[in-house]
């Protein structure tokens, strides 16, 4: 039997990429830095939805209470993550990735017209939370670091000789920027005893030496046509689609099974007969138009109509 395809949630493909070098693991174990919401755009759903659980990390209250709801087999941190333990400032924009800790990367949006509020968050070094998840010792086959301009702080913050994550993929550009930013930190990361495998055109994959043998391979490049993979978005269009041919062909039949019952039917009074099944057909065209297939052709009725208003006279 056919496994279904890999549905990527993720927004730039990293999920595949780990996919693929990670898939044969069975569950796993991932920790997320700066986890935002719990499926749009996240790296760690596909995972969690395959059965992996792990640590997310989400400081801004709106996500972290949506993790709570959507990820009960996670272990959810509302905290941010800095060598600055106690509390800090989080730069909040809501409804959005952008959320930083960062005051020029904040200032920025600023001028850019996107406005955010200030919020006090906890804040504890990334190798003391890992420690109190009880993850010391066992193996985090990923960690994800995606922070909003403080990637160098959160690297700083953990001991990379004795945390050894299996992959590790940090954002390395700025904020909605193709600037990139890896030479804040990356040089700390190579020293730890990791390799470079991939630059995706937003995050940086490493894996830890003693893994390289194994994974550098499947880390290589980026998302492809190869790996069989469906979006989010084209899965949910594909089940949308199905829906509408299935709505499509029960309407059809009704309809054609009425007009049929119409010209068939040997009723004394036609007339009668006739405006009953009128009645009938009307029932069920007000039904089709609440189906899934009515609100997809939509578009193409109205134009329909307007190319209708638009041809020649004759």
């Amino acid at each position: 039997m056919q496994s279904p395809p890999f549905i990527s949630y993720a927004q730039n493909g990293e999920d595949v990429v780990l996919w693929r070098a990670l898939g044969n693991v069975g569950v796993g174990t991932y920790v997320e830095v700066g986890a935002n919401h719990p499926t749009d755009d996240s790296a760690t759903r596909a995972f969690y939805d395959r059965g992996w659980s792990g640590v997310t990390v989400e400081p801004v209250p709106e996500f972290a209470a949506l993790h709570r709801r959507d990820r009960p087999r996670d272990a959810l941190v509302e905290a941010a993550v800095s060598t600055t333990e106690g509390s800090v400032t989080l730069h909040v924009i809501p409804e959005s990735g952008l959320s930083t800790l960062v005051d020029t990367v904040s200032a920025e949006h600023e001028r850019r017209g996107i406005a955010h509020e200030d919020v006090v968050v906890p804040a504890m070094r990334l190798d003391a939370l890992l420690d109190d998840a009880g993850l010391a010792g066992k193996d985090i086959h990923f960690l994800l670091i995606d922070v909003e301009g403080a990637e160098a702080d959160v690297i700083a913050s953990i001991d990379l000789s004795v945390w050894r994550p299996w992959v590790m993929i940090v954002e390395s550009t700025a904020p909605n920027s193709t600037e990139q930013t890896h030479e804040a930190w990356q040089d700390g990361v190579l020293a730890a005893g990791y390799e470079f495998c991939l630059f995706d055109g937003v995050s940086r994959f490493y894996v830890a030496a003693e893994r390289a043998t194994e994974l550098r391979a499947a880390l290589s490049y980026p998302a492809c046509v190869l790996d069989g993979y469906l979006t989010r978005t084209v899965d949910r269009l594909a089940g949308d689609r199905a829906s509408a041919l299935a709505d499509a062909v029960h309407w059809r039949t009704l309809a054609l099974t009425a007009w049929a019952d119409a010209v068939a039917a040997s009723d004394p009074r036609p007339d009668a007969r006739l405006e009953e099944q009128t009645e009938h057909l009307r029932a069920q065209m007000a039904a089709l138009q609440g189906t899934v297939s009515w609100r997809v052709t939509r578009p193409l009725r109205g134009v329909r109509r307007v190319a209708k208003h638009l041809r020649p006279a004759r």
